[in-house]
């Protein structure tokens, strides 16, 4: 039998789009007649490989090698670097010995992360990055560390406390109270590593502005940072948009310091005709 055969067109549709293989199996075992869905399920998910095969066809982070070392004030690349991220002269000089590093996006604002973001406000990005050799263009150790930073983060409030103390804070809603809810985040954070625990309860806070040196924990023996960045215009990125290895090459004008404030002014990025197909 058709599944739904009242429902207008643009209804179908949409709920096709949603439709798992599992439900669609489901149904199926149900009796329910599935081609129309199976086939639209078939051809949204060629249409999402194809995007994300073009997506990793449209990165060549090889390019960048030729301007990896110390570069002159006129070559084209600074020039191109300074126009795009509109510096002075004297802020233009800083590029001539700036490390060139791969920023690998811990977490953003979930608009970058869609198809042809808007320019009509700044959005924040989290960024993790590694200043020693070893590590600078490891992609998957960025990868890898990046990910368990926000394993770390996600894994506070799975972990909480489900004790009588907390059953007393949710039943008469005294998680509003400042000073109920600063003790309830230090006993969540101690599921964590000690010399971690800055870092992920600064993350926790979505407006949180800082710069920090990665720990021992996370960082092993890398010379890694976590910093906040706001983004101006998302046209600044690849196809207006967080790349599919989430990794976005910049200048470092200035040495990082550890400190609760971005580092959005250090931060040059690099116009993406240099590291796209």
């Amino acid at each position: 039998m058709k599944l739904f055969s009242s429902q207008t067109e643009a209804a179908k549709k949409q709920w096709a789009q949603n439709l798992t293989l599992e439900q669609i199996e489901e149904y199926e075992r149900k009796g329910m007649d599935m081609s129309e869905y199976r086939r639209q399920y078939e051809e949204n998910r060629a249409a999402k490989q194809k995007e994300m095969q073009e997506r990793m066809d449209a990165i060549a982070l090889e390019k960048l090698d030729a301007y990896k070392n110390a570069r002159s004030a006129e070559d084209a690349f600074i020039v191109d670097v300074a126009k795009f991220n509109k510096l002075s002269d004297k802020e233009k000089s800083k590029l001539e010995l700036a490390p060139l590093v791969y920023g690998r996006v811990v977490q953003a604002h979930w608009e970058l992360f869609k198809p042809n973001a808007n320019d009509k406000y700044a959005r924040g990005i989290v960024f993790l990055f590694a200043l020693d050799d070893a590590h600078r263009y490891n992609e998957e150790w960025l990868a890898k560390t990046a990910n368990r930073i926000s394993e770390m983060k996600e894994s506070v409030d799975k972990n909480q406390s489900k004790g009588i103390g907390n059953t007393l804070i949710n039943l008469f809603n005294l998680e509003k109270n400042a000073i109920v809810a600063s003790i309830v985040e230090s006993q969540k954070l101690k599921t964590v590593p000690e010399d971690c625990r800055e870092l992920i309860k600064t993350l926790r806070n979505d407006r949180s502005s800082f710069c920090f040196p990665l720990s021992k924990t996370l960082a092993d023996d890398a010379d890694a940072w976590c910093a906040t960045y706001t983004l101006d215009k998302a046209s600044k990125l690849p196809q207006s948009r967080i790349p599919y290895n989430r990794i976005i090459p910049f200048l470092l004008s200035e040495q990082p310091k550890r400190k609760f404030l971005g580092i959005t002014n250090s931060i040059q990025l690099i116009p993406p005709t240099y590291y796209t197909k």
